[in-house]
């Protein structure tokens, strides 16, 4: 997909040989305009209990590209900035992700994340997911903040960041005994470390992976997927 403010590369690439099949979708993403990356809430309302599936929002909210994003309305904690606004202001155990009005995303463990400096120096999104998968220098990481339950083989979904503009969303398959089972939170480190991410970071996973496209979805959601609370979008905003 190309237009004037948006780049977008599509892959499928599956991985065989090892101790199990991975099978992941990759959007290499290019932006001119930090407000092409948005976040959108289930029937476009902030809260506990509404919730769509990622087609639907996509939809709605006229994207290009669509992926999960971090449930938020599976619980009462946890930052949520979406789209330059401050929606919940409470913290939880979980690493924040941050995406600034200047392009730059920034992880941080919980008890580093300052929601005042954040909303000082711009964020556009705020995430409270996780776990952070690169160290402060980019380097892939052994040891994650999060529930022994997220480390294993998952479907998983996840955001990296390159350099102000450039980006990318990845969703990998996973619960399919006889193709792709899933990615370890090391294995998507080791992954993102390769492309070359200065920062990456573990959106929700298991049947909330879900990559649309062109209206369209093109991964293979665990359980046919399900209905969640927002999701992350890539889409135009320039003005005819």
């Amino acid at each position: 997909y190309q237009s004037e403010d948006i780049s977008i590369s599509l892959q499928k690439v599956t991985i065989e040989g090892g101790k199990h099949k991975n099978v992941y979708y990759l959007a290499d993403i290019y932006i001119s305009n930090i407000q092409c990356l948005q976040t959108g809430f289930a029937q476009n309302t902030f809260g506990v209990g509404y919730t769509q599936s990622v087609l639907e929002m996509d939809k709605t909210l006229d994207a290009v590209l669509a992926v999960n994003g971090d449930y938020y309305g599976n619980g009462s904690h946890g930052v949520v900035i979406r789209n330059g606004e401050v929606y919940r202001n409470t913290t939880d155990a979980s690493d924040v992700c941050v995406l600034y009005s200047d392009g730059v995303m920034k992880t941080y463990a919980a008890g580093e994340f300052s929601l005042e400096e954040a909303v000082e120096n711009g964020a556009w999104q705020a995430w409270s997911f996780g776990p952070a998968l690169l160290d402060s220098q980019g380097n892939p990481k052994t040891e994650f903040q999060t529930s022994l339950n997220v480390l294993g083989l998952n479907p998983r979904t996840a955001i990296g960041y390159y350099e102000p503009g450039h980006y990318c969303l990845l969703v990998a398959d996973g619960r399919y005994e006889d193709d792709a089972q899933g990615m370890t939170l090391e294995e998507m480190s080791q992954l993102f470390f390769t492309l070359g991410c200065q920062s990456a970071y573990n959106l929700d996973g298991g049947q909330s992976s879900v990559m649309t496209f062109q209206d369209a979805v093109v991964n293979q959601p665990s359980g046919q997927g399900r209905d969640i609370s927002d999701c992350v979008i890539i889409k135009e905003v320039s003005q005819g």
